[in-house]
C-alpha cells in the first residue's frame, strides 16, 4: 500500500477582508479629468506658438519655419502656464464651498 500525501487547499491570493480595497471617488475623477483637459489645452496651445514649433522642428529634423510673429502667442502661453493653476485652485474652491453650502441647508 503506498500512503498518499495529505491534501491542502490551495492558498488563497485574494487580500485578506479586513484589507480596505482602494476607491477612487467621482469627485476625485472629475478632478483629474479636468486637470488634464486643462494641461492638454495648455500643450495644445504651445503647440502652436511659433517658438515652440521651432523647437520641435529642430529635434524632429525637419527644416525650421521662418515665421517670427509669434511674441504675442509666446506671451499669452506664458501667462497662462503661471496663471493656470491659481485659475484652478480658485474655481475648484468656488465649487467647493457652493456645494457646501447648498449640501448644508
Amino acid at each position: 500500500m503506498t500512503d498518499a500525501a495529505p491534501v491542502h487547499p490551495p492558498a488563497s491570493r485574494t487580500p485578506s477582508s479586513n484589507a480596505p480595497r482602494p476607491q477612487v471617488s467621482i469627485a476625485v475623477s472629475l478632478l483629474l479629468v479636468l486637470i488634464s483637459a486643462v494641461f492638454l489645452a495648455g500643450l495644445f496651445y504651445a503647440s502652436r506658438v511659433p517658438s515652440v514649433q521651432t523647437d520641435i522642428a529642430i529635434w524632429a529634423g525637419a527644416k525650421p519655419p521662418e515665421d517670427d510673429s509669434g511674441s504675442l502667442a509666446q506671451v499669452l502661453f506664458i501667462m497662462f502656464t503661471f496663471t493656470s493653476p491659481l485659475v484652478i485652485a480658485m474655481t475648484l474652491s468656488l465649487v467647493m464651498s457652493v456645494w457646501n453650502k447648498i449640501t448644508r441647508t
